[in-house]
């Protein structure tokens, strides 16, 4: 229904004009004006005077099926708090009133639409009376496109009909109360003509975390698309992936992917309560890629169906509604693979957790080597801080604060360019093995040149990808330089 309608509407008393007289009704000075419509000299007459806690229901009927809205009404209980003079404690009660459809049971309802629809429904306002007609056909009155009952409390009901669109106003409808032939024009909320889908809310989920960051623990990516699983988990304050290999995500991306999991909003509803042959229908009985996550401490499950030009069908949780979505809003986890997720940089071991660092190139294993002495002055009782001193193998200063940082800097950012699975054999060209000062166990990456351009490069044993080869060339290069080998 327009704005300017809506606004024709008087909210305080809910009064319903539907049958030999229109009321035409604005808030001038803080008092209604009545207007005599042009077609007719009948007086301004009010035949129901109703509010909106007076409804039982409202019943449509149109072409495409219909719906009933159900009023429910909460009643919340308010004190206030006895003065210091020691009057009494007065007590107040309120009611707010939502709306909901029948036979849609544990289904998100979108609460404006349901209450527009209620609202202008029962209190239609006529901008013209064409009086009563002989042929009512003519406004489409025979085979309306809606009948709409109203029921109240007091055990009255009202009953009309919409017909076709007003020649004159497109806006508009014709109207008829159910056994009258007086015919007015109205505007009508337009889910007046819809089914009951139109008041499910398409705002699948929303998840917030008041006013802190959504926090994801696990995100398992399944289905059709994705023969192995993906499992992303955090650990500690690091998000990782650990399955089917083991990495530090992308950033970027997986910030986009939790994004489009915390919002999710449907183009359009398109089954309510599927059976079988519809999960089927929609490619929803072998989805082709499952989400399933927990984010503040919540579950929740998203499976994606078939798609349909630029969209997907798609289901939530334990709601029974196929809803469909646009391909690109869920193009984070469809249809992705664990190197697409995974960081492209190799390892990022924090530089003060290192006691050495060993290089290997041709049989020859050289190393850069830390020690630390605790700083009393800058040590906390929560944290120790320490001063580091950097040699080569033949005992070469390295300065840590200008040197040792901005080769480490380099050494940790070769970036993986290119998945790849198949272990090489050999002795590999390069290898690089960290030790650490608080854990006996190491971490060593080793390079297998794969071609003119390519190093595969396998860490712990396990293939991870490939990296240019100028990237590396360059690394061990500087390192050299750095350590003074020749």
């Amino acid at each position: 229904m327009k704005t300017s309608t809506r606004n024709l509407v008087i909210v305080a008393s809910c009064i319903v004009v539907l049958g030999g007289a229109v009321a035409a009704l604005s808030l001038t000075g803080g008092q209604s004006q009545t207007e005599t419509p042009s077609s007719s000299s009948t007086p301004t007459m009010d035949l129901v005077s109703k509010k909106s806690s007076d409804i039982v229901s409202m019943t449509v009927k149109n072409k495409k099926g219909g719906y009933t809205l159900i009023p429910h009404v909460e009643k919340t209980k308010a004190s206030s708090t006895a003065s210091s003079s020691g009057s009494s404690t007065a007590s107040s009660e309120s009611e707010t009133i939502t709306y909901t459809v029948q036979g849609l049971d544990n289904v998100p309802i979108d609460s404006y639409a349901a209450e527009s629809v209620i609202r202008n429904g029962f209190s239609l306002v006529a901008t013209q009376n064409l009086g009563t007609v002989s042929n009512p056909e003519e406004f489409g009155l025979k085979d309306p496109q809606a009948t709409v009952e109203v029921k109240f409390k007091d055990g009255s009901s009202y009953n009309y009909k919409i017909g076709s669109v007003c020649a004159t106003d497109s806006s508009s409808y014709y109207m008829a109360g159910e056994n009258s032939n007086n015919v007015y024009v109205v505007s009508v909320d337009s889910g007046i003509l819809e089914d009951e889908t139109y008041f499910i809310s398409k705002d699948v989920l929303s998840i917030q975390n008041g006013d802190k960051d959504n926090e994801f623990t696990l995100i398992k990516l399944s289905g059709k698309n994705y023969p192995q699983p993906i499992i992303i988990q955090k650990s500690d304050t690091k998000d990782r992936i650990t399955s089917p290999i083991n990495a530090d995500v992308d950033s970027n991306k997986y910030s986009t992917l939790t994004g489009a999991l915390a919002t999710v909003n449907a183009e359009s509803v398109v089954k309510v309560n599927p059976t079988e042959a519809d999960l089927k229908t929609y490619g929803l009985d072998q989805p082709s890629a499952i989400v399933e996550y927990t984010v503040n401490k919540e579950n929740h499950k998203i499976m994606l169906g078939a798609k349909k030009d630029s969209n997907y069908y798609f289901m939530v949780d334990q709601t029974k509604v196929v809803y469909s979505i646009l391909a690109e809003s869920v193009s984070s986890w469809a249809q992705t693979d664990a190197f697409s997720m995974r960081s492209k940089l190799i390892y990022l071991p924090n530089i003060e957790t290192v006691k050495s660092i060993s290089f290997t190139q041709n049989g020859s294993t050289t190393a850069l080597n830390v020690e630390r002495t605790k700083d009393e002055s800058k040590s906390t009782e929560d944290k120790a801080q320490y001063t580091y001193k950097v040699t080569a193998n033949a005992g070469k200063s390295i300065d840590y604060e200008n040197d040792y940082k901005k080769f480490y800097q380099e050494l940790i950012s070769i970036e993986l360019l290119e998945q790849n699975s198949t272990k090489p054999t050999g002795t590999p060209n390069y290898a690089v093995e960290y030790h650490y000062f608080d854990k006996t166990s190491t971490d060593k990456i080793e390079f297998f040149k794969n071609g003119d351009r390519r190093y595969t490069v396998v860490m712990n044993g396990e293939v991870i990808g490939n990296i240019t080869s100028p990237d590396l060339d360059k690394v061990m290069y500087d390192y050299r330089q750095l350590a003074g080998i020749k």
